[in-house]
């Protein structure tokens, strides 16, 4: 069982004449870095998570369920980002890069990606074919370069993928099995089972468009960026039920921002979003902002409306460089440290002590199912769930997560929104509550800064 230690800390802010700036005392942050925080905000970063996604590959175009991201470059100056498409238990499938000239935006199907096996049809995203505006380039300078970025390997980037990928990704999203290839063995255990196809997925700021993944050692030494330049949101809709979603994706800021790849270079924060991924000897070397483990998500279920909620939830995975296939399955079923459902009344509904939900990676679970979630015993329809999804092991450190309550009513409106985090990713591991006989009050937990 984690233990929950809780820290307060006191800043003595000593002001003095401007010219000479700040000074703090000791036992306070070493630095004034104004974006040395863990705390996860909407503003331009350096990875973007798509927590979940859903595709009917069964559906027409336009008539089924699928998802549609779009990024935006914020900069003048041209970009690339590599997306990555994760199935439910964490098994990289595939990547791919998306080239942006300065200030572009570029929307992609899921549908076309993984039923059709194409990247943004029919001009694609390389250099050679993105239109170039008049504002790209200080002044409009259009020749302005990014030194940061590799050009020349973002030429003809693949719009139709081989048959043989497009075929891997059908039979990993929806059967989880990934069919052998060259010198890759099959794999088995990469997924679940389901009608749809059914995932995740992270956009990386990259410096070329070459096509290493995150779980290769390559990837973080060769390809990563450090500039927090991207934005972007996703879609979810669903044609024949006239359902759509729509929400931000989620920001996570590279800490500090700026150069190249360092195996030497620190950041401040005590851990990152790709902590299992980075190269050994070098953790930390991401510097990507680790996400949060414990939030409140509002729910609503029944009543004249007929409100459905659903939670689209995402964690972090016990995988990383170098997992063997039969690992993967240990992401299907992971435990957490509680739930609690609260009615309007205020009366807490949670499993016993010794029951920990167990939730994959990626999922949409509906909060009606009573596998994941204590059922609501007082006849109110609606109420707040309190979510401590770390893992409930022996450490002090939380499994990082994200939460987004998906809310749908009179078989026609539809909306997301993220639940409210109760800490961030430097937060301590909380133990359980009250509610299920442990000793933590449910609460706000220190938003802890590096």
């Amino acid at each position: 069982m984690k233990l929950f230690r809780s820290a307060s800390v006191a800043l003595l802010f000593i002001a003095v004449l401007p010219l000479f700036g700040a000074t703090f005392t000791s036992n306070n942050p070493t630095t004034t870095n104004n974006d040395d925080s863990c705390d996860i905000s909407l503003l331009p970063a350096a990875t973007l998570l798509l927590p979940y996604f859903e595709v009917d590959l069964n559906a027409g175009a336009g008539s089924g369920e699928t998802t549609i991201f779009t990024i935006t470059n914020t900069t003048d100056v041209p970009q690339a980002a590599r997306f990555t498409l994760w199935t439910d238990y964490a098994y990289p499938v595939i990547t791919f890069n998306l080239y942006l000239t300065g200030y572009d935006v570029q929307s992609i199907n899921l549908y076309d990606v993984i039923r059709r096996g194409q990247i943004a049809p029919e001009n694609g995203t390389g250099s050679d074919v993105s239109p170039v505006g008049p504002l790209s380039g200080t002044g409009g300078n259009q020749d302005r370069d990014n030194p940061r970025l590799d050009e020349a390997s973002c030429v003809r980037l693949p719009i139709q993928l081989p048959s043989v990928f497009l075929s891997r990704m059908q039979q990993a999203f929806t059967q989880g099995v990934i069919p052998g290839f060259s010198t890759t063995p099959e794999c088995r255990d990469a997924g679940g089972a389901h009608t749809s196809a059914i995932g995740y997925g992270t956009i990386d700021l990259v410096n070329n468009c070459d096509v290493s993944m995150p779980h290769e050692t390559s990837y973080w030494v060769d390809d990563l960026s450090y500039d927090n330049v991207l934005i972007g949101d996703y879609i979810q809709v669903n044609g024949a039920q006239d359902y759509a979603q729509t929400n931000n994706l989620v920001h996570i800021r590279a800490i500090p921002e700026g150069g190249t790849y360092d195996a030497s270079a620190a950041t401040n924060l005590r851990r990152t979003f790709y902590s299992a991924f980075n190269a050994a000897g070098a953790p930390g070397s991401d510097r990507r902002q680790p996400l949060p483990a414990t939030f409140a998500a509002r729910w609503i279920g029944g009543g004249p409306a007929l409100f459905q909620t659903d939670l689209k939830v995402w964690r972090e995975a016990r995988t990383g460089v170098g997992a063997a296939c039969a690992q993967y399955a240990g992401n299907a079923l992971m435990s957490s440290t509680e739930i609690v459902r609260f009615d309007e009344d205020e009366n807490p509904e949670a499993f016993a002590p010794v029951q920990h939900p167990l939730i994959p990676a990626s999922a949409r679970v509906s909060v009606s199912d009573n596998d994941f979630f204590p059922p609501a015993t007082g006849g109110d329809i609606g109420g707040w769930m309190y979510l401590n999804l770390d893992d409930f092991e022996s450490d002090t450190i939380a499994r990082q997560n994200w939460v987004v309550v998906s809310m749908r009513a009179e078989g026609r409106f539809s909306g997301d929104m993220d639940a409210q985090a109760l800490g961030n990713g430097c937060s301590a591991a909380t133990a359980q509550s009250r509610a299920v006989g442990g000793t933590v009050t449910i609460g706000p937990a220190p938003n802890t800064t590096p």
